[in-house]
């Protein structure tokens, strides 16, 4: 948990997912920091088995790929220094989200129409137990997951497609009595 508890560290693992595999030189470009610190932040999550080095045929260059598209973690944790970590990943995870929403909304206007209408924005306010969350939550993953397959084969990416972000939230609100 404590290895992806750092925006960079999210940042990083973005551009991998987009371009398949990238040095820490191209990484920096893209996230705006020093190779140097992209090059550190790599090497760890490499440490936490969440990258690899990438095949290459070049002396010179050392891209890194994913190990895998999936990062998940419970939040209930068996004792109170997991719990902070965890709720740490957390904070962490939901800013970053909450920044590239937020990138959306600022440059949102600089997109064709099309991509414009077909965004989503979407909130809901309901009663459930959270036998009825848990459920939903599960059946949200698996229409978030439907496309899964074009993030490690390209070829299965259809013409004028691009990244999209998906991003699903739910949570209880407080009672009204403020429990």
């Amino acid at each position: 948990m404590r290895a992806l508890a750092h925006p960079l560290k999210w940042a990083l693992m973005d551009v991998l997912l987009v371009q398949g595999a990238a040095t820490s030189t191209r990484c920096a470009e893209l996230v705006g920091e020093s190779q140097a610190n992209c090059s550190f932040h790599l090497r760890q999550l490499a440490r936490y088995g969440l990258v690899e080095e990438a095949p290459t045929s070049s002396k010179k260059e050392r891209p890194w790929r994913l190990t895998t598209v999936e990062q998940s973690w419970d939040v209930v944790q068996p004792d109170e220094h997991r719990a902070r970590a965890a709720a740490e990943l957390e904070r962490v995870f939901v800013q970053y989200e909450m920044a590239k929403l937020m990138r959306w909304e600022r440059t949102g206007h600089t997109y064709p129409t099309e991509w414009r209408r077909a965004a989503l924005r979407a909130g809901a306010t309901t009663w459930l137990t959270d036998e009825e969350l848990a459920s939903l939550a599960e059946r949200l993953w698996e229409v978030m997951l439907t496309y899964r397959d074009r993030l490690t084969d390209p070829s299965q990416r259809p013409e004028g497609s691009r990244p999209v972000r998906l991003f699903a939230v739910g949570y209880p609100l407080p009672e009204p009595d403020g429990s």
